[in-house]
């Protein structure tokens, strides 16, 4: 019962931090970021001092494991007749968006984020003439990050709503 608590835990409060942090990122964050244009770097860089593209991962990671732990145990060890039913098929449904979130944060907005972070760091030290095509690149790499953080968000809401729902199917 412990164990079973702990991870329930685990998966509410670490969805919660993970989807809250991704709508208010693809919501606000990140298109203020961009209409700041070369000074929205500043912005990323200090999320990069507070780790904020090594510890979202994390806590995605936990929500997933935590997860598939209770989705498991609720199963029955993966039983394909519940699997089958309106209340398996939906924490389907909502797991495959969770794990899709994440392999598109962590395979498109983290590398654009960093990529333009990194950018936006050589401009600093680049001529004039170099200088403008960093930032430009830095740019169109944080919008790209914004666009994809946005699919993210919805793909952590639909998760988030599967499972709200799950038991009532």
């Amino acid at each position: 019962m412990i164990l079973l608590l702990v991870m329930r835990f685990l998966h509410i409060v670490s969805a919660i931090f993970w989807g809250g942090s991704m709508m208010f990122s693809a919501s606000f964050l990140f298109p203020a970021i961009t209409d700041a244009g070369p000074d929205g770097a500043k912005v990323g860089a200090a999320l990069a001092k507070r780790r904020f593209l090594v510890i979202m991962p994390i806590v995605a990671l936990v929500t997933i494991l935590s997860g598939s732990w209770l989705y498991w145990r609720v199963s029955g060890g993966f039983d394909a007749v519940f699997m089958g039913s309106g209340m398996g098929t939906t924490l389907g449904i909502g797991a495959l968006c969770a794990i899709a979130a994440f392999v598109v944060g962590v395979v498109v907005v983290r590398p654009a984020m960093m990529q333009a972070g990194a950018l936006s760091q050589k401009a600093a030290q680049a001529s004039a003439s170099e200088r403008d095509a960093l930032l430009a690149r830095a740019q169109a790499l944080r919008a790209r990050s914004g666009s994809a953080g946005r699919v993210v968000a919805l793909l952590i809401g639909l998760a988030a709503a599967a499972m709200a729902v799950a038991r009532y199917v």
